[in-house]
């Protein structure tokens, strides 16, 4: 029997909801080649706005400190020549990052390949590394290891009930640290360029330098963002600009604005590209084994990821964005 449509339209279903924390089951053997697992990192990182815009760090054991500046040094004025200048001081701290494992497998019969229409490895490779590239932007967006309720039923999982081994529930992602710890901002009417201004205030040091900024918005907001003529649209950026994916434009030519649908309708959250910081204790591995007995392969991807920001102060929330009538 050939694959159809459909069928391709489930596994990528299936493939996409597969990564969670943790994970157990039979031993699987690497069988990308170096070039093939570049290939594959490439675009897990394609996949993933995080990886494109902020600091990635390799770890060499599980655990990692990252210096962090508190407080930095005063400048006096010196009013005598020849005399003792007064002394200055600046206070430090570290953040500590812990790797988590992000974990998924997916057994397929030899039938699937043998029928396929289509190059079924090619196909299951590219997908869990897409997968992988939205799991982590969705942990790092909506992240919550407090979140409750759980449930151990997938069939029971809802918006607001998360199945035990969601990988959201590894990380404290930019929208809860917003919520809990960061700056707020209440809207309470759609999004504009004038709203964003207001953004820069609330950051204060933070906002400094704009082309530092970076806003994750909801996408009804991004498609009001659009229509208001103050914001740099991509076809005025130039030949030569970078432009990342799900990137809709800039705010006072340097401010990036993305789309992500993992940001819930009425929010957006805002920082800098030097405040969140991604460490990698084992880079995304990806693994096939032959399962004999039932005539068929079993598929694995894996990583183990951090990710932290410095200053919490730093992670802006909108809050009452205007959302889409009802009807």
């Amino acid at each position: 029997m050939k694959l159809k449509v459909r069928d391709i339209q489930s596994l990528k279903r299936l493939l996409a909801k597969a990564i969670t924390i943790g994970g157990s089951g039979d031993a699987a053997h690497p069988f990308l080649d170096e070039p093939l697992t570049a290939t594959f990192i490439d675009i897990v990182t394609e996949n993933n706005y995080f990886r494109n815009i902020f600091r990635v760090i390799p770890m060499a054991n599980a655990t990692r400190t990252v210096p962090k500046l508190l407080t930095g040094t005063e400048v006096y004025y010196q009013p005598s020549e020849a005399t003792a200048g007064e002394e200055t001081t600046f206070t430090a701290t570290q953040l500590t990052m812990t790797a988590k494992k992000l974990f998924a497998w997916l057994e397929i019969s030899e039938e699937t390949f043998e029928d396929g229409v289509v190059d079924m490895r090619t196909m299951i490779r590219n997908l869990f590394a897409r997968g992988m590239g939205n799991t982590e932007e969705k942990a790092f967006l909506q992240g919550d290891v407090a979140h409750s309720p759980t449930t151990t039923n997938k069939s029971l999982v809802t918006d607001s009930r998360w199945y035990y081994r969601d990988a959201r529930l590894a990380f404290d992602g930019l929208i809860t640290i917003g919520r809990e710890s960061g700056t707020h901002q209440v809207v309470n009417g759609p999004a504009t360029v004038d709203v964003f201004g207001e953004a820069i205030y609330r950051l204060g040091l933070y906002a400094k330098a704009f082309s530092d900024l970076v806003s994750f918005c909801n996408p009804w907001s991004c498609n009001q963002l659009m229509r208001d003529e103050n914001l740099l649209t991509l076809d005025k950026y130039g030949p030569n600009a970078t432009i990342l994916n799900g990137e809709i434009g800039r705010i006072f030519g340097k401010w990036r604005i993305l789309n992500s649908d993992y940001v819930t309708l009425g929010k957006a959250v805002s920082t800098h590209v030097q405040n969140v910081v991604i460490g990698d204790r084992r880079r995304v591995k990806f693994a096939e084994d032959i399962v004999v007995k039932n005539d068929s392969t079993l598929w694995a991807i894996s990583e183990r990821v951090a990710m932290e920001v410095e200053y919490d102060a730093a992670v802006l929330l909108m809050i009452g964005l205007q959302q889409p009538s009802a009807s």
